[in-house]
């Protein structure tokens, strides 16, 4: 695989599928690997989705029960629709890492000092994120599936008082056979485990290439600005003629391609994005109304307060990451304009009022082409998601 996922995402390569080709200089399309996905996707749909869809319908008579399930039900169909829309975008998804990559790769033998830096520094920044945002997605998956355990290890283990307490599975669900005997249990409980870990490398996974990718095509723009820079220092040194000319074009191309890069950013990962969006509002919502239910020092308040964090967390990194993307890119204008253009003939200064146009454009990950993402998206839904759940618990008080 090439580096640029090799050393910032190798933490989640199972969740992606490419755990058999992560050493290859770039990554080729394989059919191997897209059965191996699609296998790994079928076991949190087999044992975590479907049965808890199948309880939401059929068992869950009154509203306590109905929300407790909701929750996680909804977090683990997205993460299914995340696995199956990445297995579906694979080929988008492999040639953005892999052109990304190439362009990294030529920054990586410039001389400069400081654009070395500034590649350790996105390098560093990008494992650190996948390293603590792994953990702390596979600590709240874990904790949710082990729940049950640690219980029976408190009664078991240093609780003085005898207890019937019996193992459970870590969410109501119905399955379609019969668990009632030690053995169709342990394997349903073991299975359920397995599918919560996938399940968990998958959310931290794909978050983690989208996260990823994101940083890089940052740090690409960035490094455009400090070229636009450097032009503008042989402006004044006196620089004139073909060799301005021909660094100006560069850069233009450089920002046509980096354009590029966000709109196949975006072709990957829009969707998905727009049903994040879609559906954190409720689920936000349903998290506070389900902790003012179950609000005291038991089992479902200590699962709230843990996946609340998770849910606010995830929504706000995409929202952060897309922000300095758009960002970066706005600041293109900016710089073209504080070089002293006026010092260059007059074909050189209409390149510069192009580039400045088209840099001026809106630029960034939206949602499916409906809206922006950025900060102020992140913003709109924590409001809507706290109107929802006056609104519910207004409605349920009367």
């Amino acid at each position: 695989m090439s580096n640029l996922v090799l050393y910032e995402v190798r933490y989640v390569l199972l969740a992606c599928g490419y755990s058999f080709d992560c050493f290859t200089p770039k990554i080729l399309y394989s059919s191997r690997d897209s059965a191996i996905f699609w296998f790994l996707t079928m076991i949190p749909l087999a044992f975590l989705c479907e049965p808890q869809f199948a309880f939401l319908i059929f068992d869950a008579k009154d509203l306590y029960k109905f929300v407790s399930v909701l929750v996680p039900c909804t977090e683990i169909f997205l993460t299914n629709l995340k696995m199956v829309i990445c297995n579906l975008k694979r080929h988008k998804i492999l040639n953005l890492i892999n052109d990304v990559q190439i362009v990294w790769d030529e920054y990586a033998a410039s001389n400069l000092e400081e654009v070395r830096e500034l590649l350790a520094v996105t390098r560093k920044k990008a494992r650190v994120f996948v390293i603590v945002y792994t953990s702390a997605f596979m600590f709240i998956c874990l904790e949710y599936g082990l729940m049950p355990l640690w219980k029976w290890c408190y009664y078991y283990g240093f609780s003085s008082q005898p207890s019937n307490y019996t193992i459970s599975l870590p969410y109501p669900q119905r399955m379609f056979y019969s668990i009632e005997s030690n053995a169709s249990f342990g394997v349903t409980y073991f299975f359920i485990m397995v599918a919560v870990y996938l399940l968990g490398l998958a959310l931290a996974g794909f978050d983690s290439v989208f996260t990823t990718l994101v940083m890089h095509i940052t740090a690409l723009f960035k490094l455009l600005n400090m070229e636009i820079d450097q032009m503008g220092m042989q402006l004044r040194g006196g620089a004139k003629g073909h060799e301005l000319k021909s660094t100006f074009k560069a850069i233009i191309l450089k920002h046509k391609t980096y354009l590029a890069f966000i709109d196949q950013l975006e072709d990957a990962f829009s969707l998905v994005l727009m049903v994040q969006f879609l559906t954190s509002s409720i689920v936000i919502c349903v998290v506070l109304y389900q902790l003012t239910l179950a609000f005291g020092w038991n089992e479902e308040t200590m699962k709230t307060i843990t996946y609340l964090p998770g849910a606010v967390l995830q929504l706000y990194v995409f929202c952060w990451y897309a922000q300095k993307i758009t960002e970066e890119a706005e600041l293109v204008a900016n710089h073209i304009y504080s070089i002293p253009w006026y010092l260059g003939d007059p074909s050189y200064e209409k390149m510069c009022i192009t580039l400045m146009a088209k840099a001026q454009k809106p630029t960034g990950v939206t949602a499916s082409k409906f809206y922006m993402i950025t900060l102020q998206s992140f913003q709109r839904i924590i409001s809507t998601s706290y109107s929802y759940f006056t609104l519910l618990q207004t409605m349920n008080q009367q």
